[in-house]
């Protein structure tokens, strides 16, 4: 009787779900094992999901200051290059030629920007072309839309007389005379990603002749 009571202590303490290691310290099941790492999976994967956007962000953050960097680079390069010129020849919303001596073995050129948009409502880009070469080099990337705009300083060509003198002017009052343009602005319009920014300055021609 003893020896049968012994043996049905020993299989109770058995069937225990968990059983004492060395040391009185407690074991796992299965189950726990496997609900642990289920939870640790779920928590890896929205930890991953959380740096994959905040990678995606910056990477398109970076891109837009690339871009927009670029973008007053070239924009710089065509005012400080128009501030030189001597008259504008071709004066468009698109598109701007003027003549400019650097005091460099080219001599006399004529320089030409303008805008050509992308197909298929893909952005544009900006060129430069001289009549040095002829080679039209791209300037600027990822442009929706450049415009050019024209003023002057005669009152004499304030057609409306509002203190502006304006292209409108200039053709109304002074016989579309483009001498008497004197300061160019440029606005660029970038395509950030599925925003857009807006980029401008001013040039004016400091070594006109008219």
């Amino acid at each position: 009787m003893s020896r049968f009571c012994k043996t049905s202590k020993h299989r109770r303490r058995r069937a225990r779900p968990w059983r004492r290691l060395a040391g009185g310290e407690a074991g796992f099941t299965l189950i726990e094992i496997l609900v642990t790492l289920i939870i640790l999976s779920v928590i890896m994967a929205a930890m991953f999901a959380f740096l994959w956007a905040i990678s995606g962000y910056w990477k398109k953050g970076q891109n837009t200051a690339d871009m927009t960097e670029n973008a007053r680079l070239g924009l710089n390069r065509m005012t400080r290059e128009l501030s030189q010129a001597a008259q504008v020849t071709v004066a468009q919303s698109g598109q701007v030629s003027f003549s400019v001596n650097f005091n460099d073995v080219a001599g006399w050129q004529t320089i030409t920007y303008g805008f050509s948009p992308g197909g298929n409502g893909a952005p544009g880009t900006v060129w430069r072309t001289s009549s040095t070469d002829m080679q039209q080099v791209t300037l600027i990337n990822d442009v929706s839309n450049a415009t050019f705009s024209y003023f002057g300083n005669d009152y004499k060509c304030d057609a409306d007389n509002d203190g502006i003198i304006d292209l409108t002017d200039i053709n109304k009052s002074c016989g579309g005379n483009l001498g008497k343009v004197g300061r160019v602005d440029i606005s660029l319009t970038m395509a950030a990603g599925t925003s857009q920014q807006t980029i401008a300055d001013q040039a004016w021609l400091r070594n006109r002749t008219a």
